[in-house]
């Protein structure tokens, strides 16, 4: 078998393969000998008609079977015998197909990029520790009181600040029509009785909390509403409105004690304990959030110092995983497809910059894997897919096939490589 290679671009290579005109009439024959087992002709007992035949009668479909199992057959044996690392198969020509000629074709396909590594011992990185004081422990614990913490009716009280109105309310538009009657999707938001509110800026309808501020039970008023563009109900995005309100009830935020019965409630022995439960929490935080920024600083070294081109397909398919991410975290955050549709460009040009990045750094770290023969094992590689299943709410067995089926299985080994990379570059570190 003949195989020329010749570069098509950056990670991208032609491969033409020639299989000798022997190989093919072997090939030819034991085709036409299956078609023959099986063929019925007229004049024939069923497997007993002459292959030459059997050869014209089904000379068109024996040419297209031999097609469709020359290109893969021949291909790997191509990619085999020139060690080619192939990342996708862009494109194919059609199998030149002749008797008593060599077969022909092409394939063209974006290969791993090879490239020099630069020094990854020694990166230099600034570590910030932030050490845990006695107040962030005592902001935890107040903010625990504080989620546990009780409402109590109260007549004649002004409402403050984290305090709850009881509200009846109606909202009008700016052309004085009720909004429940010109906006129908708005239902409880247009119209309501006997809710309450807490007069914060976690309100459900923006801007309800803080009006309620200075107002006591029995009092009303009137107050201008502008929803955002993000709003949930993307009926009433940018919308206008005024709303009537009527205080009917007050409740004063009442924040839990630390004594025996709330510790108790926790299941923690003491204060004491229940301090230094929050105190080993803030640490882990600290450490986490160091690591992330010595990850981070070893990440744009590593992008720096290193000179690659990369797969323009492996790019493309990173860059559509990203912007899915980008939409799925913008539509959490209350963006409406609508919004998502005229941010699309903006989205996409973000998405093609971390693709990029991330596809550099996928073959940076792998390449180091290998330098330092970072393995993962099967073990390894089941807990990680029991992890995902986990997270995913997925049987690990079904996942794990899932991803074989969808050829996603061996990235699981390979990000534990990277990882394990990773982690020998932080070890190594020289801290500045």
């Amino acid at each position: 078998m003949k195989v020329t290679i010749k570069k098509a671009g950056a990670c991208r290579k032609t491969v033409a393969i020639e299989v000798p005109a022997e190989v093919m009439e072997k090939e030819r024959k034991d085709t036409v000998s299956v078609y023959a087992k099986h063929a019925r002709i007229p004049g024939f007992r069923k497997g007993k008609a002459p292959t030459d035949v059997v050869a014209g009668k089904y000379a068109k479909e024996i040419d297209q079977d031999l097609k469709e199992r020359v290109l893969p057959k021949f291909y790997q044996e191509a990619i085999q015998q020139e060690s080619i690392n192939v990342v996708n198969v862009i494109d194919a020509s059609e199998v030149a197909l002749a008797e008593g000629t060599p077969a022909s074709f092409t394939v063209t396909v974006d290969v791993v990029p090879e490239f020099k590594l630069p020094k990854y011992e020694q990166i230099p990185v600034k570590v910030e520790q932030q050490e845990v004081t006695d107040e962030q422990v005592q902001e935890q614990i107040d903010q625990l009181l504080s989620q546990q913490a009780t409402y109590d009716d109260v007549e004649d009280k002004v409402i403050e600040a984290g305090d709850m109105g009881q509200l009846t309310y109606e909202a009008t538009t700016d052309e004085g029509a009720l909004l429940k009657d010109a906006i129908p999707e708005a239902k409880g938001i247009g119209s309501g009785e006997g809710y309450w509110v807490s007069a914060d800026d976690q309100a459900f309808i923006p801007g309800m909390g803080e009006a309620l501020i200075g107002l006591k039970q029995g009092d009303t008023k009137d107050v201008d509403i502008h929803f955002p563009a993000s709003f949930m109900v993307k009926e009433l995005a940018d919308v206008k409105a005024r709303y009537h309100l009527e205080v009917t009830g007050v409740r004063v935020k009442k924040a839990a004690e630390l004594n025996d019965e709330f510790l108790e409630r926790l299941q923690i022995e003491s204060e004491e304990k229940l301090r230094e439960l929050f105190r080993d929490q803030l640490e882990q935080q600290a450490e986490n959030t160091s690591l992330q920024a010595t990850h981070e600083q070893i990440i744009k070294f590593l992008i720096k110092k290193t000179k690659l081109d990369v797969p323009e397909s492996a790019v493309q398919q990173q860059t559509r995983d990203v912007m899915y991410e980008l939409a799925r975290q913008r539509m959490m955050q209350g963006a409406s497809q609508e919004q998502i549709g005229e941010q699309q460009e903006e989205l996409f040009k973000e998405a093609q910059e971390r693709a990029l990045e991330n596809v550099k750094l996928r073959y940076i770290g792998l390449a180091i894997a290998d330098e330092q023969q970072f393995e993962a094992s099967e073990l390894e590689v089941d807990e990680e897919i029991a992890r995902i299943a986990i997270q995913q709410r997925k049987d690990a067995a079904e996942l794990r096939n899932e991803m074989i089926e969808n050829q996603s299985f061996d990235a699981v080994a390979d990000q534990l490589r990277f990882n394990k990379a990773l982690e020998y570059m932080v070890e190594k570190a020289k801290l500045k």
